[in-house]
């Protein structure tokens, strides 16, 4: 199968935070992928496909968190023995422009021949 994406998704683990849905509790993640354009974490939490996605990023390094909106585009369930465990793609939906920006030239010190 063909790579679909006008943007490579670089395996980076930046941190991210989201509200729950049930509880409005923050949960934390680690990113296994990341584009431009969206995203891929794994999460206790489940999430339905379409849901809009608050989404808080701190980039390694960096002392500024960005803000960012996002839908949820797949899931996956990666376990099955004992508490469940999701992998869930997301699109970027909103991202200031200096934030995709600031995103871009981290993912180019990471792999400047791939982005």
């Amino acid at each position: 199968m063909q790579e679909q994406r006008r943007f490579i998704r670089v395996e980076t683990p930046i941190l991210i935070e989201f509200p729950s849905p049930g509880t409005l509790k923050t949960q934390r993640s680690f990113t296994q992928d990341v584009s431009e354009t969206g995203l891929r974490f794994p999460t206790p939490v489940r999430l339905a496909i379409g849901q809009p996605l608050p989404l808080t990023l701190e980039l390694p390094f960096s002392h500024a968190s960005m803000q960012a909106t996002a839908e949820v585009i797949w899931i996956r369930e990666v376990s099955r023995l004992g508490a469940p465990q999701y992998d869930v793609g997301v699109r970027f939906r909103w991202l200031e422009d200096p934030d995709r920006q600031r995103l871009r030239r981290h993912l180019a010190s990471l792999f400047p021949s791939r982005v």
